[in-house]
């Protein structure tokens, strides 16, 4: 794995300690960054995974989450609910994991080029129709404007 960006890693802090403050059950489910699940409830069988976006719900037509997250869940935590959540600019969403719901055509590999250097990994898209909006508000932190210091 490539270095992480230190602004990508900062605001992915930020946004797991939003859904922290708002999940008051729920405690990380490990301290190492590179763990394959972010989160469980303190009693019950529910693990989570959280993924922050720098863009509003309605940008893309789906969402890529890492295949090995969806494996290690299914392997791992047998009787466990497992939900994605997605923070974005303009909220919060979530999707139960559902084999049913997983389709060949969802699976494929993909590059990336944004820590510097390509990587190539198999990832799980997940489509916008199958998240939910949660009713819990909170919204991904914007960066400051920079125009916004000009104006004071």
């Amino acid at each position: 794995m490539n270095k992480v960006n230190k602004g990508d890693e900062e605001f992915g802090d930020k946004c797991e300690k939003l859904f922290l403050s708002k999940f008051k059950n729920v405690i990380k489910n490990s301290e190492d960054k590179n763990d394959e699940i972010d989160f469980k409830h303190k009693t019950k069988k529910i693990i989570y995974e959280l993924k922050g976006r720098n863009y509003n719900f309605n940008h893309c037509e789906d969402w890529k989450v890492g295949y090995n997250k969806l494996i290690y869940a299914d392997k791992n935590y047998i009787g466990y609910k497992f939900y994605i959540y997605m923070l974005f600019y303009d909220g919060l969403w979530y999707w139960k994991f559902n084999k049913n719901e997983i389709e060949d055509k969802m699976c494929g590999y993909c590059d990336r080029v944004d820590r510097g250097k390509k990587e190539t990994k198999y990832y799980f898209n997940i489509k916008r129709e199958l998240f939910t909006k949660s009713k819990i508000d909170i919204k991904a932190p914007k960066p400051p404007d920079p125009f916004e210091k000009c104006l004071l």
